[in-house]
């Protein structure tokens, strides 16, 4: 949580820090319609506080760190400053008493609203990365997905237990396996089990920003919703710039492997091992084998296995061409197979190559936008129950992250320019 000095004036031109970047990341929000759009609702409804300075209170508390709601208005109460950014006036009680800042009450009612237009928020995080895609003529190229477990809050009921306001009737479980490889050659795999929800979350590699996402309770398989994500949210923009999409092996498949590529994208995802028994498979009548990890090798009239080299797919021919090096003492030996022959083993990019590996490695950034939701945004400690909250403040922290990249942009903009 970050404590905010409350001795500076925010609005005086003086760089007061986190306030001054708060504001300006605010002004680079396109909230206005949402906000209209809870005025309509309200109405003649509770005079509460306006739905403006609300939406100002929820970035607050994400932004600044604060892990619950009553941390946050603790600290409204504290600082007036704080209470001027997010344009909280004071209120006066019936009994004359002095209201510095919204209780409890008002936040939950206004999470309420926002969760009845949680379509409007989601159509601020586009707004932004379509921003962002006309600022940045390379985002989309590179992408990666994956699944994030966040742990559920509250317990879960059992069968014969209501909703009490304590326990989180929209979790779920799921079971995960970690595999650990040893330096042994040894392989070690340990399960465990979560309660909780999932985030599957498809991001930019080279700015490492969200780029889609879904949010889902821990059980729904990440395969399927990838599919699904792949039909219904993939934006034209994005199908004509992404080259590539990376994954671990929990995304292996055909099916799925199948639709990122009749999207016009190679996939980078890594192979679980099917075969049964076999450690490598003879190519049609040569004297090719392969194993099914892509790597491809001659075999001598001694039967000698010889290292074939990646060197390219051929797209007329849909295959991938492997040959001997001379200095293997075989000569060159060449050999074009075909995709069709197993299409995950041979996938459009060598399996068996430098560049697979060199692209895979770019995965590891949606592993850091998974870790700053943990760090910087409260996922790791959060008090969140229910799916629609859940995804109120998945959305919300995504939107922060988009409207951050888009503030820098600004800055250089104006840097440049002066």
């Amino acid at each position: 949580m970050n404590i905010i000095p409350y001795n500076l004036n925010l609005f005086e031109g003086i760089d007061v820090g986190p306030l001054n970047e708060f504001d300006e990341l605010l002004n680079a929000i396109p909230y206005t319609e949402l906000i209209e759009a809870l005025n309509d609702k309200r109405k003649n409804g509770r005079n509460d506080y306006s739905n403006d300075s609300m939406f100002r209170c929820l970035i607050a508390r994400i932004y600044f760190e604060h892990p619950t709601t009553q941390s946050l208005i603790n600290e409204l109460q504290r600082n007036p400053y704080l209470r001027r950014a997010c344009r909280i006036e004071t209120k006066v009680n019936k009994d004359g008493s002095k209201q510095l800042a919204p209780d409890n009450a008002v936040f939950t009612r206004f999470e309420q609203r926002l969760k009845e237009h949680r379509d409007l928020l989601e159509d601020i995080f586009k707004k932004l990365r379509d921003e962002l895609k006309n600022e940045l003529p390379d985002l989309g190229e590179s992408l990666a997905l994956d699944g994030k477990i966040i742990e559920a809050y509250a317990k879960r009921p059992s069968k014969k237990q209501k909703e009490d306001g304590r326990r989180d009737t929209d979790a779920t479980y799921t079971k995960k396996t970690y595999t650990n490889h040893l330096s042994n050659g040894q392989t070690i795999e340990k399960s465990y089990t979560y309660f909780g929800y999932r985030i599957h979350l498809i991001v930019d590699t080279t700015y490492e920003l969200p780029v889609l996402f879904r949010v889902t309770p821990a059980n729904e398989s990440e395969r399927t919703v990838a599919k699904a994500m792949l039909d219904d949210d993939f934006p034209n923009w994005l199908k004509e710039r992404a080259l590539y999409l990376m994954a671990d092996r929990g995304y292996d498949g055909r099916p799925l492997q199948e639709k990122i590529e009749n999207n016009g994208i190679i996939p980078i995802i890594d192979i679980i091992n099917h075969w049964n028994g076999d450690v490598t498979k003879q190519y049609k009548e040569t004297d090719f084998v392969y194993n099914y990890q892509g790597a491809v090798f001659y075999i001598t009239d001694q039967g000698k296995a010889v290292k074939a080299h990646y060197k390219g797919y051929h797209k007329a021919s849909n295959s991938l061409r492997y040959e001997t090096h001379p200095k293997d003492g075989v000569g060159v030996k060449r050999v074009a197979i075909k995709r069709d022959t197993d299409p995950r083993v041979f996938n459009q990019v060598g399996r068996d190559s430098l560049k697979f590996e060199r692209l895979y490695k770019r995965r590891t950034a949606v592993e850091r936008v998974n870790g700053r939701l943990d760090r910087d945004y409260g996922f790791e400690l959060h008090t969140i129950r229910g799916l629609d909250k859940m995804s109120l403040y998945v959305t919300t922290s995504f939107i922060l992250m988009l409207g951050k990249k888009k503030v820098d942009l600004q800055r250089s903009a104006h840097q440049k320019a002066a």
